[in-house]
């Protein structure tokens, strides 16, 4: 009974050890999703603008609000160059 509760063990051990491999394989595959990443920038924007609107800056570094309103305008112009892109490849892909 001893060998077949140590079987076990091990089998379950096993278990978790490729459960976590799966979850690392997961995040690395979601990191270099381009919906993902699209979601990490729009979300950016979104903070930056919402900062911006609310003025949410200290009167102690009066660039900030500006170098952040530099920030939001590059990207916008990047984030809307890659969503161009990338409708463009898919269309390319979706006609082959």
């Amino acid at each position: 009974m001893s060998f077949v509760s140590e079987e076990i063990i091990k089998l379950q051990l096993r278990i978790i050890e490729l459960e976590k491999q799966q979850q690392i394989e997961n995040e690395t595959l979601n990191k270099n999703s381009i919906t993902h990443n699209f979601t990490i920038i729009t979300d950016l924007l979104t903070e930056k603008k919402t900062s911006i609107k609310n003025n949410r800056y200290s009167k102690n570094v009066p660039l900030a609000r500006y170098y952040d309103e530099e920030l939001v305008t590059h990207l916008e112009a990047i984030y809307n160059i890659l969503q161009i892109l990338d409708s463009r490849i898919r269309k390319i892909e979706n006609n082959k």
